[in-house]
Formats: structure tokens, sequence, C-alpha cells
């Protein structure tokens, strides 16, 4: 017989909220930064003075911050590394990780060759191996050279720039050319993916987002030739993310935000590599929680049990915002009973598989028109 005992135990079942780093980017770049001294994060927002927050940045990175803030709108948010010359980049990252969690890193000094895009990569993989972070990068090749001396065309820079990302593959690096007059291409392109008026699912091509915002004035090559359509539609096929326009319609916009994929990749949109890094974000710290938790095991119930648990986070991801007649659809369509798998390998190791579906999204619209002949009509 035991004696007469009442035990009040409060049990956490991990169905909260897990906190968020999307639309939060690290950038990093250029400044006067005195020999000795230790290069800190500094982190901004939609309200910094940047002239005052940066003050030690080049004139290259203080133009990229500015059009990041002003395209990020409202609660945008950031974190800056000003580092001199030849300092390691690298490191600088690893550091500014140690203080807080990015989205996406993004490079302000421009690749020359592949060796740039090749080093980002490897080290946003380091850091998902370290850190268990998962990232993105941005990054950026040189403006067109107009000097008297070596100036080019834009036949000649096209060549150039379509060269540097040649042989790289991967799904986690997107690359921005740097085209406008105010060397802030890059920072247009960061702002327009962390707008928070709509989600990581969208494309930046979306035009109901609105114009480019700040100076849409584009660069002119050594004979003084505006950028044409043309090509910029040659670099959007070498895998580049760039500005556009269309004719007798007011604004400046974007293409898709193209990555590094391979072809044939499901990765080639940054917009899905986006939804899955975020999954990917969530599920982690869900199966954290379930380590050596014998409330997980191959049992009908505890199975059923699981697939609720381990596809909360892709329901709230689904859920569907309506006003009015308007119905503005979730970053991915509801998950299915059969878009999650578990297999127990051992009595010690179980494997779950989690599909994501994301929404279709047109960037190419044919319409047809026909003649209506009817008599009467």
């Amino acid at each position: 017989m035991a004696f007469p005992t009442v035990i009040i135990n409060i049990l956490n079942m991990m169905r909260g909220s897990i906190p968020s780093v999307e639309f939060h980017f690290l950038f990093v770049g250029y400044g006067s930064v005195a020999d000795g001294v230790e290069r800190h994060l500094i982190m901004v927002d939609n309200t910094s003075d940047l002239d005052d927050a940066l003050q030690s940045a080049d004139a290259s990175l203080l133009a990229t911050m500015k059009a990041a803030q002003l395209n990020g709108k409202q609660n945008w948010t950031a974190g800056v590394m000003i580092l001199k010359e030849g300092d390691d980049w690298k490191d600088a990252i690893s550091k500014a990780n140690e203080t807080a969690s990015f989205e996406s890193f993004a490079l302000n000094f421009p690749a020359t060759d592949k060796t740039l895009f090749e080093d980002a990569v490897a080290l946003r993989h380091e850091l998902k191996a370290k850190l268990g972070r998962e990232v993105f990068v941005i990054c950026t090749t040189p403006q067109i050279d107009t000097s008297e001396e070596s100036g080019e065309t834009w036949a000649e820079w096209l060549t150039k720039t379509v060269a540097i990302q040649d042989g790289v593959a991967s799904e986690y690096i997107t690359v921005v050319p740097q085209v406008h007059l105010t060397n802030s291409t890059i920072g247009i392109y960061t702002g327009r993916l962390a707008n928070q008026e709509v989600s990581i699912a969208d494309s930046p091509a979306r035009v109901k987002t609105g114009s480019i915002l700040g100076s849409t004035d584009l660069a002119v090559d050594k004979d003084g030739k505006t950028l044409e359509l043309a090509t910029l539609k040659a670099l959007e096929a070498a895998r580049y993310s760039v500005p556009m326009w269309y004719p007798d319609y007011p604004g400046q916009y974007w293409t898709t935000g193209r990555t590094l994929d391979v072809p044939g990749g499901d990765f080639q949109d940054i917009r899905h590599i986006r939804v899955a890094m975020k999954a990917a974000r969530k599920v982690r710290v869900r199966a954290i929680a379930r380590i050596a938790d014998r409330e997980l095991n191959s049992t009908p119930g505890s199975m059923a049990s699981a697939k609720l648990y381990f596809t909360q986070d892709l329901r709230e991801m689904a859920i569907a915002k309506k006003i009015g007649d308007y119905e503005f659809p979730g970053e991915i369509k509801p998950p299915l009973d059969e878009d999650i798998t578990i297999t127990w390998i051992n009595s010690d190791e179980v494997e779950i598989l989690l599909a994501v579906t994301p929404y279709e999204c047109p960037v190419k619209i044919t319409c047809g028109i026909m003649l209506n002949k009817r008599l009467g009509a």
C-alpha cells in the first residue's frame, strides 16, 4: 500500500512557436577600420540612421544598406560586419553567427571569378555542420568598366560576367550583377527579399509588391549605351537574378530569384529553397526535443501522434489569410497524410521524411484573344 500522495507535473509538450530568422540578413563589406580594432556585429533596422550607425562603411556598403533598408520597408532588420580590405570575411561571418542567427549572408564585394562563390557555399555548409544553421548566400559581380583606358561594351561585360559563375553548382547561392549607377543592385535585391509585406514563398518578380524603390538609373557602357532587356535576359538565362521592366508599364521590377542550382534541380528559384530551409529549421528543433523520448516509438498510436507533431510547423506555414473576398495563400500548400513518412531503421534510429509543396507561381502568362462574330452579339 502506498502512502496517500499527490504529485503534480507540469509537462512541456513542445507545441509552442519556434523563433524565426526569416527576413533577417547579414551584410559583409568594407570600410575604414583601424588595425588592431576588433570587428563587431552592428545591428540596424528600418528606423536606423545608417549614416550614423555605419560611419566607418565605405560608399559601396553604405549604398547597399540604404537600398536594402528602403526596399525592405517595414520591420526590416539586418546585421552588418564592416571589414578592412584584406580581412578574412569568412572569419567575420563566423564571428557574427556567435551573436545572432541569419537567414542569409550577403557579400558586398564583387566576385571576379568563381572562387568567391565556392568559398561562400563552403562556409554555408560549415555553418550548418557546426551550428545547424540553414542559410543561403547572396553575392554580386562587378559593375561595368567605363574608364577610358579599359572601358567595356555591354557585350564584353556580358561575356565576362557570365563566365564568372561557370561551373558553380549550388542551390544555396543567388548572384546579382551590379547594374545600377548607384552601385546598389545587391541592396535592392536583398531588400526585396526581406520585404515582409509578402512571404518568403513570394518571388522578387512579384509585380504587385511594387516597383523598385530609390534610384532606378542603370549604368551605361563605355560608348554611353544604356543597358537593354536583351542583356538582362541573357544574364537571367545564365542563372543570375536581375532587374527588369515592362514596356508601357511604369516602374522597374525584378526577375525570379535565380540560384546556381543545376539544370533540372528543384531549387532553381530562391523562393523554393527559402521555404524548404524554413521547414528544416523548425523540424530540427522539434526533432531535438524528441531525442531519447520513449513516447516516440513504433506503436500505431505513437506514429499517429508523431505525424501530427512533426507536421505542426508545416500546417502553420500553410495558413492562408483572407481579407474580404481576397485570399492570400500560405507559404506552402497544407500537408497531406502522405507528405510525412516515418521509418524505423532499428530500435534506436528513426528516419522522418517530410514533403513541402509550394504553390504555383506564374512568371510567364500567355493570353489568347479570340474574335466573337456571333450574330446579335
